[in-house]
């Protein structure tokens, strides 16, 4: 590594008649980036960055090459995909080799011999099985025609990974994560609040002490706009990159803004629903008393159309609808990072109804409820010949259903306390199992209007059901289009 940096550092250097001991005068370099950006620097701008010493940029559209005109600027160039998983990348090794080749070829076009470095990958899923092997095959692939020095941005700071063929890795820091310590090559992510940020800026100033040599990325927008706020700034970045000690000033800490826990006022609002349902609807609390205390009885009741309002199934069908939507809700905000959620708006783009993530989980989730619970109604009532009424496969169907939302009151008070992580995978698989189990025992129960055939309904409900599921996760289990994005999002800190 240390020989890599004195290349690239030397390479780096504005002129070609500059000596080894001018390189070592500087060994600490700030870099700005324009990655997914629309920001163009302004001539003044671009001033102020050549008199900080700065003519290294990392940039992602070849066109910028062009609004960089100045021959002595260097580029690290992002060519590659972004949120790459391995299961994926060994099915498009070809194509995604062929697509990284003709985006060099742009940039090349553009900026000519001023690229410093090319960028494969835009935080890969680099932890997981597989990936060095195919990251290792591109770069031989790529390795053949150009001679750039190849690396990708890490969004695992402590993987210590680096697939062969590439020279470095570019890791990603925010105030939001823990730094065990400064790296060689990293770029900063900002924060909206500003003393986090400067808290952590200092934090790798003070570390990079010890490092011979390093290039600090920095957002070019984020980076002008404090140039302007606050003038000292500028001078303090020059003696950064002139190898002197500095300390940021640190702005003020802001007031914490009003928190909003939407899982709890969502809770509370179902929470209503019931309480509702149960203070107008005599006959609802009657029966579900009789559900879960004298289950044959309850039956029984539903044989002989006693319950004929089809209302209370209805409002419980809608209400663990809403469960479900907050069931995802709640799981994905405790156990899945900003950076995550930009994965999943990735991979899973069909679902994303509105801006938010988040939300947009909450209302894809209601929504799929909502079909799936229709067709298993649908599916018992049709198939069953000895039901006469629609609300006998409702009331059987959705009355388990309450139970769902114990599971989801433990999962959003699990998760306001701070429990484990285990605790939010285990009530997840118990709010399915009720789910599964809720169809079974419908079908179980509505064979008991049967006097022949019972064998043959429950083979083409319950025993069909069941390999559905079944086959659904292995399906899942085998896909990696579905399996690996989930677990990348997961896993991303």
């Amino acid at each position: 590594m240390p020989l890599l940096f004195s290349v690239l550092f030397l390479f780096l250097m504005p002129g070609y008649g500059v000596t080894l001991q001018d390189t070592q005068q500087q060994t600490q370099r700030i870099a700005l980036t324009f990655v997914d950006n629309d920001f163009v620097p302004t001539a003044q701008q671009l001033a102020i960055a050549d008199d900080l010493n700065i003519r290294l940029f990392e940039i992602s559209d070849p066109a910028m090459a062009d609004r960089l005109p100045d021959q002595n600027y260097r580029f690290l160039i992002q060519a590659g995909p972004q949120f790459s998983v391995p299961g994926l990348l060994d099915e498009t090794l070809g194509s995604v080799s062929t697509e990284i080749s003709l985006r060099i070829q742009d940039f090349q076009r553009r900026a000519g011999d001023r690229i410093a470095a090319v960028s494969l990958f835009r935080y890969p899923f680099e932890t997981y099985n597989g990936f060095q092997q195919a990251a290792a095959a591109i770069a031989d692939s790529l390795g053949r025609k150009y001679s750039t020095p190849f690396y990708y941005q890490s969004a695992f700071p402590d993987a210590d990974l680096l697939p062969g063929g590439y020279n470095f890795t570019s890791k990603r820091v925010a105030p939001d994560l823990p730094l065990q310590s400064a790296f060689p090559v990293m770029h900063m992510v900002p924060s909206g609040n500003e003393y986090d940020t400067y808290t952590l800026l200092n934090r790798i100033i003070e570390d990079l002490q010890t490092v011979d040599e390093s290039i600090t990325i920095l957002p070019a927008r984020w980076f002008f706009e404090q140039i302007e706020q606050r003038s000292d700034l500028r001078y303090l970045f020059r003696d950064f990159t002139d190898g002197n000690n500095i300390t940021l000033p640190l702005p003020q800490q802001p007031e914490p803004p009003p928190f909003m826990n939407w899982s709890v006022i969502l809770l509370l609002l179902i929470w209503g629903s019931f309480a509702l349902h149960f203070r107008y609807q005599p006959i609802y609390s009657q029966s579900m008393t009789r559900y879960f205390s004298n289950h044959s009885f309850f039956v029984s009741d539903v044989m002989e159309n006693r319950l004929r309002n089809v209302l209370p199934g209805f409002i419980l069908l809608i209400q663990h609808a809403l469960l479900t939507g907050l069931f995802l809700f709640a799981c994905v905000e405790v156990i899945v990072s900003s950076l995550g959620l930009e994965v999943i708006r990735h991979y899973f783009q069909p679902f994303m109804l509105l801006e938010s993530t988040l939300l947009s989980l909450f209302l894809s989730a209601i929504l799929v409820a909502v079909i799936l619970q229709l067709i298993s109604v649908i599916w018992i009532y049709v198939t069953n010949k000895k039901l006469t009424s629609f609300s006998q496969i409702l009331n059987l169907y959705s009355w388990p259903l309450h139970l769902n939302l114990i599971v989801v009151t433990f999962l959003v008070v699990f998760n306001r306390v701070g429990f484990d992580e285990i605790w939010t995978l285990i009530l997840g698989a118990v709010f399915i199992l009720i789910w599964f189990f809720s169809f079974n025992i419908a079908a179980i129960d509505s064979s008991k209007f049967l006097e022949d055939g019972r064998t043959l309904f429950l083979s083409g409900t319950l025993g069909i059901h069941i390999i559905l599921v079944i086959g659904l996760f292995v399906y899942l289990f085998f896909t990696p289009s579905i399996l690996e994005p989930i677990l990348f999002a997961i896993e991303l800190p």
